[in-house]
């Protein structure tokens, strides 16, 4: 056989083809991302949800007029100005877990309103995004975020290391 002449294996799943597709990076990083992104919602919904809970609880408890809903803004940052202002709690928003969160909460947005992509809407790079991406083992990302392996333990990891710190607030109060 001359040398110019070789065999090539064409790998398929499903009728994708390696040829046409690049299968490794779609089993390997594509998919796994994804899943741990619509985990990544999940979580944060969760959390979201909890906070929410416990201003509603706080509202019932203490007899509130104002309510979760009558406060401008959205998600964790409405509910923790509530608890803030409304129950005279310190929501914690100068430790290093508050600060996760909010970068956390980048990557969530990034997912949720612009699939992922580390570009706003003019094409210029999200700095505070990259920047984040850079700082942390599991997340990369040149053109989009890609969650890695750990990045959903840290995830969890975080808002658990919050409650705690926010328990022992309450406990003050």
């Amino acid at each position: 056989m001359p040398e110019e002449e070789y065999a090539r294996v064409v790998e398929v799943h499903q009728g994708l083809d390696d040829e046409t597709w690049d299968l490794e990076g779609i089993f390997g990083e594509y998919f796994p991302s994804l899943q741990r992104r619509s985990a990544l919602l999940t979580i944060w919904g969760y959390f979201e949800h909890e906070l929410d809970k416990l201003c509603l609880l706080f509202q019932s408890e203490k007899s509130f007029k104002l309510s979760l809903s009558d406060l401008s803004g959205k998600g964790v940052d409405r509910s923790t100005t509530y608890l803030e202002k409304v129950a005279g709690i310190d929501a914690c928003k100068t430790s290093k877990e508050w600060n996760h969160i909010k970068k956390i909460q980048l990557i969530r947005n990034l997912i949720v309103h612009k699939d992922g992509k580390l570009k706003d809407h003019q094409g210029n790079p999200i700095k505070a995004a990259i920047d984040y991406i850079k700082q942390m083992d599991s997340l990369e990302g040149e053109a989009e975020v890609i969650l890695k392996e750990g990045f959903l333990n840290h995830t969890v990891a975080t808002f658990k290391e919050y409650f705690s710190l926010f328990g022992e607030s309450i406990e003050k109060n």
